[in-house]
């Protein structure tokens, strides 16, 4: 059992761990590409955090820790769901992880470029979104109620994700380029 950290210790790792919560589950997304898996990643994530709290120390860059936790539950997720086809080999999960620690910006950033690129979609590609993130439908649901078939619509959200990731790409590159001296 770990020992319990100072008040204003526990005040500062409360404060960081609320305030770094959608960058985590932003990271852990962009990864399981799920968001009901990722809630779950997340909630054990915060665990092994709050066990750990005392690792913490006030004033060092808590991000990087908590990336590093949640790279962990990320793995162990797919370790576990391994024996199903659809779910990545621990192999592919591990280049996924690198990947998107790579190219994560800032999560407040790289959200408001999303927005702004969700905005932009036509209206189809967006209610295919919504169906998929707001509604949480499956593919073969939302093939059903498009009266589509399921790969026709796995084929579309390819062809939107591609389209998000570049113009997210873009923003993120022109406000670097507009904010450089």
């Amino acid at each position: 059992m770990s020992a319990v950290p100072a008040t204003s210790d526990l005040d500062g790792f409360i404060a960081e761990l609320t305030r770094r919560q959608s960058g985590l589950q932003a990271y852990i997304v962009a990864t399981v590409g799920n968001h009901i898996d990722a809630a779950d990643i997340l909630q054990r994530a915060n665990l092994v955090l709050w066990r750990n709290a005392t690792s913490f120390r006030p004033g060092a860059d808590f991000m990087p820790w908590a990336v590093t936790i949640a790279k962990y539950e990320i793995l162990s997720y797919y370790r576990d769901r391994g024996r199903d086809r659809h779910v990545f080999s621990e192999d592919v999960a591990s280049l996924m992880l690198q990947t998107v620690q790579e190219e994560c910006a800032d999560p407040t950033e790289r959200q408001l470029a999303l927005r702004t690129c969700l905005a932009e979609l036509p209206e189809k590609s967006r209610r295919l979104i919504r169906l998929r993130y707001e509604s949480e439908k499956t593919m073969l649901q939302i093939a059903e109620t498009l009266r589509r078939s399921e790969n026709a619509v796995k084929c579309a959200f390819v062809r939107v994700r591609k389209l998000l990731e570049a113009c997210v790409k873009q923003r993120l590159a022109a406000e670097s380029v507009s904010a450089s001296p």
